[in-house]
C-alpha cells in the first residue's frame, strides 16, 4: 500500500503545511466535478492555513531547507521543507517522525551506531526494495548545497552526491564541518534511541559535548593540550627523579671503582706475556682445523663420484612402459563407466515401466470392484422398500388418531404469572435486607479492623524500635516504603544490606545524640548500606529505578579499621573533649564505616561541657567539633595569610530520628487519641449488632413466604410440562409416519418406471469397456519390461569383461611402479650420503676460516714487538698440540691470579672511563630536563588561562540559564565545572645548582588532571530536597527528560551549530512539566538570530502556547489512512469551530 506523508498545522498556528506529491500510480481516483465535498485534492499543489514564506536569507548557514526521501524505512516518497526556526514534527507513534531524525543524521554523513536502531546502512532501505536515497538541502550563503545519499542494499553501501556531482565520503565530512554541522553530539543532536545516553554520560563527555556544542572546538583542542602537557610535565618530573638517582648511584660507583684501577696497571704488564701464549692457540686451532677440512674435502669427491654412478644406472624405459600401462587403464576406465551409465540408464527406463504397469493393475481391480458393486445396488433397494412398508404399519398401529387435549393451560399462565409477581417482590425485599446486613457487616469489620489497628499501634508505642520506625515513617514515606520492602525481599541480596542508620545506630546519652543529629545530616540518618555492588546495583534497580522511591543507598569500600582519627583519644581528652562522635555511636561496623567515609565522624570530637575554643581555632586543631550545645565548623583560607573562618550552630533541643528514651508531647497525643477511637468504635459495634438482629428475624419471615410461592409454581410447572410432553410427542409422530410415507412412494415410483435398470446397464457396459482396455495397455507395458531385462542383461556382460581387462592391467603397474621405486630409494640414500660429506665439509671449512680470522684478529690487536714475540715462541716451539698448550696457558693464569689475587677484569679501565662520560653527560641531561620542565610548566599555565577563563564563562552563562528555567518549573537546579587535582602543591623539591635554578625552584607547578575535568548537573524537584546530581539511577525518567532538555535550551543563545534535533524529549513528563517545558522550548527556539531546531513528539497538550516562527508538521502515514479525506473543507470546518463557538 502507498503511503503519503501529510504536512499540516494546528488553526491556531500560521505556518505553511504541504502534501508530498505521490507517483502517478499512487494518486488517488478523483470523483466528478459535481461532488466537490468529496472530491481527492490536487496533491500537486494544496496548502493550508496562512502560507507563510521563507526567503534564502532567513535561514542560517547550514539550516535544512529541504528533506527528500525515497524507499526509505517506511516512506516510499516523501518530502517536507522545514523553516528557518522552530520545527515540531508530530503525529501518531509508528508514522515516520523518528525516520526523518534518521534521514538527518544518516544523509548528512552519520553512521548508523549513533541511531541506536540498526548496525547496517542497509537495513534502512524499505522492505522489498534494493536501493533508497536520503537528499537534505542545506542554506549556504544565500544559495543552496543539496547533499545525496543513494543506499544499496546489496553489499551494504552508498552512494554520495553533492549538489548533483559525485562526491567522497571525506568531501560529505568536509562540507558538513565547514558548515557546523555535529550529527555526532548529543548536545545537538538527539535521537529518540539515545535520549537515555545524555544523564549516562559522564562529567568528563559532557564537557567535550559542550564545548563542541557552543562552537568553541578551539577550547576542546586547548584541554586536549592541557591534558598532554600535564602528561609530559609528570612523565619528565619522574624521568628527572629516575635520573637524579642514577647519578647519584654512578658517581658512588665510579669513587670505588678508582682503587680498582690503580691495582689494574700494576697487574697490566704481568699480562702481556700471557697474551703471547695466547695468541698461539688459535694458530694451532687453525692449523688443526685446516687438516680436518682437507679429508672432508676427500670424502666430498669419493661421495659425489657414488651418487653420479647410482643415478645413471636407472633405466628409462620402466617409466614410459608405467606411462603405458596407465594411459590402457585409463581408456578401461573410461569404458567401465560408459557401460555403467548405459546400464543405470536402462535400469531407470524399466523402473519407470514397472511403475506404469503397476498403475494398469491397480486400475483393473478397482473398474472390477466397480462392476460388482452395480449389481448389488438393486438388491438393495428393493429390501429398503420392503423394510419402509413394515415400518410405516408399525408406526400407524402405535399412532393415535384424536390428538390430545391442551387443557387449562392459559389459566394454569395466568395463575403461574401472579405468582411470580409476588416471588419477585419478596426476593427484592430479601435483597434490600441482605444488602443491609452486609453493610453492618462490612462496618463491623471495618471497624473492627480501625480498633486492632489502634491497639497495635498503642502497643507499639510502648517499643523504642518500633517508635523509631513510626517516626521513621512520619518522617520519609520513601525511606519507611523500602525498608518494609527490603525486609520481604532479602534473599535477593548476596550479602546483608543494612536498614535506614538512624535504625541500624543509637546512642544511649541523649545529650550526646543531640549533638550526633547536628554533625550527622538527615540523608545519611535514612540511607540503606550494602557491602557489595551487585547488592547495591539490585537495591537501586528495584527501589528506585522500579519503584520511583526517593531513598539514598551508598556502598563503601574502606572497612572500619582503616579510619584513624586526627588526634590520639588521650590529647583529645586532655582538651576538655568527651570524645571522638564515633566512640558514642552503637552500629554494625559496615554502617559506622559508612558514616565515618560519608560525614566524618571519627574526625570530630564533642563535649557535653565546655572547651579552650580560643586554642582550638588558633592552633586549627580540627575542622569541625561539637560543645556546650554549639556545633563549631572552622574553615581555613587556601591563599594569604591563610586565616581561619568559625561558623556556629546552636544544636537542636530534640532529636529527631536517634532518640531512644522518653516520650515525647506528640506520642502521648497519639495515645489518647487512640483510645478515644477505641471506646467510638465500641458503641459503634453495639448499635450496629441490634439493627442485625432486626433485619435477621424480618428477612426468616419473607423467605417463609418466598418457599411457599416456590413450592406452587413447581406444582403449575409440572403440569404444564405433562401436557406440552404429550401434545409434542403427537405431533412428532405424525410427521415421522409421513416422511417415511413419502420415502416409499419415491422408491416404488422409481421401480416401476424401470429408470434405473437401464441406467445400470449403460454403467455396465462402460466399466467392461474400460477393463478391455486397461488389459490391452498392461500387456503392451509387460512387453516393454522383458525388451528393458534383456538390454540390461547385456549391459552387464559387457560391463564384467571391462573390469578383468582393467585388472591384469593394474596389477602389472603395480609391479612396474616398485622396481621404480627401488631405484629412486638407491638415489635417495647416494645423495644423503653426499649431502652429509657436503655438510661435513662445509662445517670443517667454515671452522678453518673462522680459527683463521680469529689469528688474523687477534695478531692486528698486539703491537709490534708482542707480534714478533709470538713469531719467536712458534719457532722456538715447533710442532705443538692444542691440548699440550691450553694446558700451559691455564697453568700461566693460575699463577698470574694468584700473583695479583685481585679478582679485577680486562674490562676495568673501559668501566672506569665509560662511567665517567657517562656521569658528563647525565648531569647535561639533568639540566636539559630541568630547563624542558620549566617550559612545560609555562606553556601549560599560558594553556590554562586561555582554557580556564572563557570556559569558566560559558559554564557560567549555561548554569544561570539553566537556573532561571529551572525556577521558572519551580524546581532547582545548577551547572558547575568539576575540576580533577589537587590544585597549587608544594613547590619543586629538585636542588638546584645555580641562581637560575634556585629561582625557578620557587615557581608552584599546576597539578590539576585536565582530561578529568567535566560538567556536572545537579537538580532538586522538590522543595524539601538538595540539589543532587543527575545520574540514570537517581531522578526518574520524566524528570531527566525535563533536565536533558533545559540543558540543552540553556546553551540556546550560545550554539554554533546550524540546527539541533530532539525526539520524543517529552515522553514520561507529567502534563504541569511537559506544558512549562514545552513553553520555554518556544520561546527559546523562536528567538531572533537562534539557530534551526526541529522537535519530534507523538502528542501535544490542548492550549498550548504557538509563536508565529514555529512551523508544525503534522504526519499522516500508514495503513490506517482514509480512502478519501477533503482536506480543503477538513481545514475549513476546524476554522469554524472556534469561531462558533466564541459566538
Amino acid at each position: 500500500m502507498s503511503r503519503r506523508v501529510k504536512k499540516t498545522e494546528p488553526v491556531s498556528v500560521p505556518a505553511t503545511a504541504r502534501l508530498a506529491k505521490p507517483e502517478p500510480s499512487q494518486r488517488l481516483q478523483t470523483r466528478d466535478s459535481d461532488s466537490d465535498a468529496e472530491s481527492e485534492p490536487d496533491f500537486s499543489a494544496f496548502h493550508i492555513g496562512n502560507s507563510v514564506a521563507h526567503n534564502p536569507g532567513d535561514y542560517r548557514d547550514g539550516s535544512i531547507t529541504q528533506i527528500s526521501l525515497k524507499n526509505f524505512v517506511t516512506y516510499d516518497r516523501m518530502e517536507v521543507t522545514p523553516g528557518p526556526h522552530m520545527n515540531m514534527i508530530i503525529g501518531p507513534n509508528g508514522t515516520g517522525k523518528s525516520t526523518i531524525v534518521c534521514a538527518i543524521a544518516l544523509g548528512l554523513g552519520g553512521r548508523p551506531s549513533l541511531l541506536g536502531r540498526a548496525k547496517d546502512i542497509s537495513e534502512f532501505v524499505k522492505h522489498g526494495h534494493e536501493r533508497g536515497s536520503i537528499e537534505i538541502t542545506l542554506a549556504s550563503a544565500g544559495t543552496e548545497i543539496k547533499v545525496c545519499r543513494e543506499i544499496v542494499r546489496e553489499g551494504n553501501k552508498s552512494i554520495w552526491k553533492i549538489n548533483g556531482r559525485s562526491a567522497t565520503f571525506a568531501e560529505v565530512q568536509k562540507t558538513t564541518r565547514k558548515l557546523s554541522v555535529q550529527v555526532d553530539n548529543l548536545c545537538q543532536f538527539l535521537p529518540q534511541d539515545r535520549v537515555v545516553e545524555f544523564s549516562k554520560m559522564s562529567p568528563q563527555e559532557l564537557l567535550k559535548e559542550t564545548q563542541k556544542a557552543v562552537g568553541r572546538e578551539d577550547l576542546l583542542q586547548l584541554q586536549v593540550e592541557l591534558a598532554e602537557h600535564r602528561l609530559k610535565e609528570r612523565q619528565t618530573m619522574g624521568e628527572l627523579h629516575r635520573l637524579a638517582q642514577d647519578v647519584d648511584s654512578l658517581r658512588k660507583q665510579n669513587e670505588v671503582l678508582e682503587r680498582d684501577v690503580e691495582r689494574w696497571q700494576a697487574r697490566e704488564a704481568a699480562e702481556s706475556q700471557l697474551r703471547v701464549l695466547e695468541a698461539l692457540v688459535p694458530v694451532v686451532r687453525y692449523t688443526d682445523t685446516k687438516a680436518e677440512h682437507d679429508r672432508a674435502k676427500e670424502a666430498r669427491k669419493n661421495a659425489h663420484a657414488h651418487y653420479l654412478e647410482v643415478k645413471n644406472a636407472v633405466s628409462d624405459g620402466v617409466e614410459e612402459e608405467i606411462e603405458q600401462l596407465e594411459s590402457q587403464i585409463a581408456h578401461s576406465e573410461r569404458q567401465r563407466r560408459q557401460v555403467q551409465d548405459e546400464l543405470s540408464a536402462e535400469q531407470r527406463t524399466t523402473q519407470q515401466r514397472t511403475s506404469r504397469l503397476e498403475r494398469f493393475e491397480t486400475r483393473q481391480r478397482d473398474l472390477s470392484a466397480e462392476l460388482e458393486e452395480i449389481g448389488k445396488r438393486v438388491q438393495r433397494r428393493r429390501e429398503q422398500i420392503a423394510k419402509l412398508r413394515a415400518e410405516i404399519s408399525q408406526l400407524e398401529e402405535a399412532h393415535p388418531a384424536e390428538k390430545p387435549q391442551e387443557g387449562d393451560s392459559r389459566e394454569l399462565l395466568q395463575v403461574a404469572s401472579e405468582l411470580s409477581k409476588q416471588k419477585l417482590e419478596l426476593k427484592n425485599e430479601i435483597i434490600q435486607l441482605q444488602d443491609s446486613q452486609k453493610g453492618l457487616l462490612r462496618s463491623n469489620r471495618q471497624l473492627t479492623t480501625d480498633m486492632s489497628s489502634n491497639d497495635r499501634q498503642l502497643r507499639d508505642l510502648d517499643d523504642v524500635a518500633v517508635r523509631r520506625r513510626e517516626t521513621l515513617r512520619r518522617f520519609n514515606e520513601d525511606t519507611f516504603h523500602a525498608l518494609e520492602w527490603l525486609e520481604k525481599n532479602r534473599s535477593m541480596f548476596k550479602q546483608h544490606v543494612f536498614a535506614p542508620v538512624c535504625l541500624e545506630a543509637s546512642v544511649a546519652n541523649p545529650q550526646v545524640a543531640l549533638m550526633i543529629e547536628a554533625i550527622v545530616p538527615v540523608s545519611t540518618l535514612k540511607m540503606f548500606v550494602t557491602q557489595c555492588d551487585e547488592d547495591y546495583h539490585t537495591f537501586t534497580r528495584e527501589v528506585n529505578d522500579r519503584q520511583r522511591l526517593r531513598v539514598d543507598v551508598v556502598r563503601f569500600n574502606r572497612s572500619l579499621g582503616s579510619f584513624r582519627p586526627p588526634m590520639p583519644q588521650s590529647d583529645v581528652r586532655a582538651l576538655g573533649f568527651d570524645g571522638y562522635a564515633l566512640e558514642f555511636i552503637d552500629a554494625p561496623a559496615p554502617v559506622l564505616a559508612a558514616m565515618c567515609s560519608r560525614d566524618k565522624v571519627h574526625e570530630i570530637p564533642i563535649a557535653v561541657g565546655k572547651v579552650n575554643n580560643e586554642r582550638i581555632e588558633s592552633e586549627k586543631l580540627f575542622r569541625e567539633y561539637v560543645s556546650d550545645g554549639t556545633r563549631f565548623i572552622i574553615t581555613v583560607g587556601r591563599y594569604g595569610s591563610r586565616s581561619a573562618t568559625v561558623m556556629t550552630t546552636r544544636v537542636r533541643s530534640d532529636t529527631r530520628l536517634l532518640s531512644s528514651e522518653g516520650e515525647s508531647d506528640e506520642v502521648r497525643a497519639t495515645r489518647d487519641r487512640l483510645r478515644q477511637e477505641i471506646d467510638e468504635i465500641r458503641s459503634k459495634l453495639d448499635e450496629n449488632e441490634g439493627k442485625q438482629r432486626k433485619l435477621s428475624v424480618r428477612e426468616q419471615k419473607v423467605r417463609d413466604g418466598h418457599r411457599n410461592i416456590e413450592a406452587r409454581e413447581e406444582e403449575l410447572r409440572l403440569e404444564r410440562q405433562r401436557i406440552a410432553k404429550e401434545v409434542a410427542t403427537w405431533e412428532r409422530q405424525k410427521v415421522h409416519i409421513e416422511t417415511r410415507r413419502a420415502q416409499l412412494s419415491s422408491m416404488v415410483s422409481e421401480e416401476q418406471r424401470g429408470e434405473d435398470g437401464g441406467r445400470v446397464q449403460a454403467e455396465r457396459q462402460k466399466i467392461e469397456q474400460q477393463l478391455r482396455d486397461n488389459a490391452r495397455e498392461r500387456a503392451a507395458a509387460i512387453a516393454e519390461i522383458a525388451d528393458s531385462l534383456s538390454t540390461m542383461t547385456d549391459l552387464v556382460h559387457r560391463l564384467a569383461l571391462v573390469g578383468l581387462g582393467g585388472q591384469s592391467e593394474a596389477q602389472k603397474l603395480a609391479e612396474l611402479k616398485a622396481e621404480a621405486s627401488r631405484q629412486r630409494e638407491a638415489i635417495v640414500e647416494a645423495q644423503k650420503l653426499y649431502e652429509q660429506a657436503e655438510a661435513s665439509y662445509t662445517l670443517a671449512k667454515a671452522k678453518a676460516k673462522q680459527c683463521l680470522e680469529e689469528t688474523r684478529k687477534l695478531t692486528d690487536e698486539m703491537t709490534d714487538d708482542e707480534r714478533q714475540a709470538v713469531r719467536d715462541e712458534q719457532a722456538r716451539r715447533g710442532r705443538v698440540t692444542l691440548e699440550d698448550l691450553e694446558i700451559e696457558l691455564s697453568t700461566c693464569r693460575q699463577r698470574l691470579s694468584m700473583a695479583a689475587n685481585s679478582g679485577l677484569s680486562s674490562r676495568i679501565m673501559e668501566q672506569y672511563e665509560e662511567r665517567k662520560q657517562r656521569l658528563a653527560r647525565m648531569e647535561s641531561s639533568v639540566l636539559e630536563l630541568k630547563l624542558t620542565l620549566r617550559q612545560t610548566r609555562k606553556r601549560k599555565m599560558r594553556l590554562r588561562e586561555r582554557w580556564e577563563k572563557p570556559l569558566d564563562e560559558i559554564v557560567a552563562k549555561i548554569s544561570t540559564k539553566f537556573s532561571e528555567m529551572f525556577d521558572q518549573i519551580r524546581c532547582m537546579g545548577e551547572v558547575s565545572l568539576q575540576r580533577s587535582g589537587d590544585g597549587v602543591v608544594a613547590t619543586d623539591a629538585e636542588p638546584a645548582e645555580d641562581d637560575d635554578d634556585e629561582q625557578h625552584a620557587s615557581e608552584p607547578r599546576d597539578d590539576q588532571d585536565y582530561g578529568n575535568w567535566g560538567v556536572e548537573i545537579r537538580v532538586a524537584f522538590r522543595k524539601s530536597e538538595t540539589l543532587q546530581v543527575l545520574d540514570n539511577h537517581r531522578q526518574s525518567g520524566g524528570e531527566r527528560a525535563v533536565s536533558t532538555i533545559l540543558y540543552l535550551q540553556s546553551m540556546q543563545h550560545m550554539v554554533s551549530a546550524p540546527f539541533r534535533v530532539v525526539d520524543e524529549i517529552n515522553q514520561g513528563m507529567d502534563q504541569s512539566n511537559e506544558r512549562m517545558i514545552h513553553e520555554i522550548v518556544v520561546n527559546t527556539a523562536c528567538r531572533a538570530g537562534s539557530s534551526q531546531y526541529f522537535l519530534i513528539t507523538p502528542k501535544l497538550l490542548p492550549d498550548l502556547s504557538y509563536h508565529p516562527m514555529m512551523k508544525v508538521l503534522c504526519i499522516f502515514n500508514g495503513e490506517w489512512q482514509p480512502t478519501s479525506l477533503n482536506f480543503t473543507k477538513y481545514i475549513s470546518d476546524a476554522r469554524r469551530r472556534p469561531a462558533a463557538a466564541a459566538r
